[in-house]
């Protein structure tokens, strides 16, 4: 029974994961790990108030990000022009979806874009959570994030089908530095360390 919850069922001897369960034990096994990692190097501190000068590193890594963000839009705008692909307010068609035949370097655009976009509120609220536990620290792990956000259109690749086994260097780590700044607050927050 319990391997039930794993599987969507048995199709030709292939056990594929519940899409409805597995993300949620997953997710909840990482931020239990995370919190585990957040008792021992979080004890002692406070979430707190902290003087505007402490914050000056995530706020020049909020300016960064959304540098770095601005330019992948545009990137995506000029691909798009580039390629032929018709605007949002030319067409009523919603989303903007590249056709499946577009050029690899136009997907990589789009997709940068789009990770970047869906990544974004995660990171910065997340950083600036960790901010009132350590700036300093946060400011650090913020500009991993930029320097990790710059290398997804390197390591997406421009093959117009798939994306390359070597994009996971860029989101992986970045979802795991978001996880951690979070449950580190929470726990800080909540006196668990």
């Amino acid at each position: 029974k319990i391997a039930y919850i794993f599987r969507c069922g048995v199709s030709n001897f292939e056990m594929a994961p519940n899409p409805d369960v597995f993300p949620f034990l997953f997710q909840t096994s990482v931020y239990v790990v995370f919190g585990i990692v957040a008792y021992f190097t979080e004890s002692g501190q406070e979430f707190a108030p902290k003087s505007i000068q402490e914050f000056r590193w995530v706020i020049l890594d909020t300016f960064a990000v959304l540098y770095v963000y601005g330019l992948f839009r545009f990137r995506e705008g000029i691909a798009n022009q580039v390629y032929g692909v018709e605007s949002k307010k030319e067409t009523n068609e919603e989303p903007l979806i590249p056709p499946a035949n577009a050029a690899g370097k136009l997907r990589n655009a789009v997709r940068t874009a789009g990770n970047a976009l869906e990544q974004l509120p995660l990171f910065l609220i997340s950083m600036y959570m960790y901010a009132f536990v350590r700036p300093f620290l946060a400011g650090i792990f913020g500009a991993i994030e930029i320097v990790l956000y710059i290398a997804y259109p390197f390591v997406f690749g421009c093959d117009g089908k798939k994306a390359s086994p070597l994009l996971h260097l860029s989101t992986i780590p970045r979802y795991m530095l978001n996880e951690y700044m979070m449950v580190a607050s929470i726990m800080v927050l909540f006196q668990l360390v």
